[in-house]
């Protein structure tokens, strides 16, 4: 009976024994904030985290963007049991350049160093993560790369203009790269006609560039009407009487760049309006040159002869011509400070053993 009992209770023993994992694993690791620009309390962003954690063989640190308006280009890594294991200056200092992993990278949201793992579990590790971080503050706009951008033919058609319109062609649709889409059209000549509804293959231009001759009978002011496209005209309080008009735009369009203005399809339209328009592109529009979240008249002339239109583009949603300007920053992870006189910081990290699942 003694025998039986024996066996019972070491069979117990073996049911309890538990199934052993660690701590920290990649879905639930260490975690630490990114911060950059640190030094002022005033300019200080979180923009991610560092995670820390390890298995059997390797430990992990892994930087991680969480704030989508911000990448990583640099990282730098240092490991250590004790401070004194990290590169620093006499003062304390950290030198990035000296530790003992680093990285460039093409502005990326994410990335994991996987170290050999030499400690034995339980050790305090002093942990240093050090990144180069970038924002786009802005765009430069590059005229000549949006010129040689647009090149060969599309095909367009237009949607004649109606009273209360946004524009002359309240669509004017593109096809064809870089431009395919459906945008506000208004229209360079009198001295032609065009069909709604037809598709027409057109050769395009940028308002910019020199054109071929006759195209444009006044193209010095295309700077001016591109500098109208931008103002929001249309439905605007007017100092005149009423409200601004497509018309209004059309006419004071046609004022700028050809000789013959007409009153075709301008539905309502007065001269007032038409003059401070004018007047105000002549005071504020000489050499304007759109930004990249601006309008640009591209133009767009059909190969049978057929009127010349304007499709006013937006730059933006081209991703034409419009060149990033980025900010960097120095960031730090972790929340433990260094003994010098700067805002840098590092973690602290135990080696993790198997642990009780």
């Amino acid at each position: 009976m003694k025998k039986v009992l024996g066996l019972i209770i070491v069979a117990a023993l073996i049911l309890v024994v538990p199934v052993v994992g660690f701590a920290h694993t990649a879905t639930d690791p260490y975690e630490k904030p990114l911060i950059a620009g640190g030094g002022n309390v005033n300019s200080a962003i979180r923009v991610g985290d560092v995670r820390v954690w390890n298995d059997e063989d390797y430990l992990y640190v892994k930087y991680v963007i969480t704030n989508a308006d911000w990448c990583i280009t640099d990282t730098h890594l240092a490991v250590a049991p004790t401070l004194d294991g990290i590169p620093q200056t006499k003062k304390g200092n950290p030198i990035p350049g000296q530790f003992d992993y680093s990285s460039a990278h093409e502005c990326l949201s994410e990335y994991t160093y996987q170290i050999d793992l030499t400690w034995n579990p339980d050790t305090k590790l002093r942990i240093a993560t050090h990144a180069v971080v970038q924002t786009i503050t802005g765009y430069s706009f590059d005229i000549f790369g949006f010129e040689a951008g647009l090149s060969g033919t599309v095909t367009m058609s237009v949607q004649y203009p109606y009273e209360g319109g946004p524009a002359y062609f309240p669509a004017t649709t593109i096809s064809g790269d870089p431009i395919t889409g459906a945008y506000y059209g208004w229209c360079v000549d009198t001295d032609h006609v065009i069909s709604q509804n037809i598709n027409y293959t057109a050769n395009v231009y940028s308002s910019y560039e020199t054109l071929p001759a006759g195209l444009v009978e006044f193209p010095q002011n295309l700077d001016l009407v591109n500098w109208i496209i931008n103002q929001g005209y249309v439905g605007q309080p007017s100092a005149c009487d009423g409200n601004y008009t497509y018309g209004d735009v059309q006419r004071a369009i046609w004022e700028l760049i050809d000789d013959t203005p007409a009153t075709s399809g301008l539905g309502s339209w007065d001269q007032c309006r038409v003059d401070e328009i004018r007047a105000a592109a002549q005071t504020n529009g000489e050499g304007y040159i759109p930004a990249c979240r601006d309008n640009i008249a591209v133009l767009l002339a059909p190969v049978d002869g057929s009127q010349v239109i304007i499709a006013q583009v937006i730059l933006a949603e081209l991703n034409l011509g419009c060149v990033p300007i980025y900010s960097s920053e120095t960031a730090w992870g972790g929340t433990c400070d260094f003994p010098g006189k700067n805002w840098a910081t590092f973690l602290k990290y135990t080696v993790q053993g198997h642990v009780p699942q």
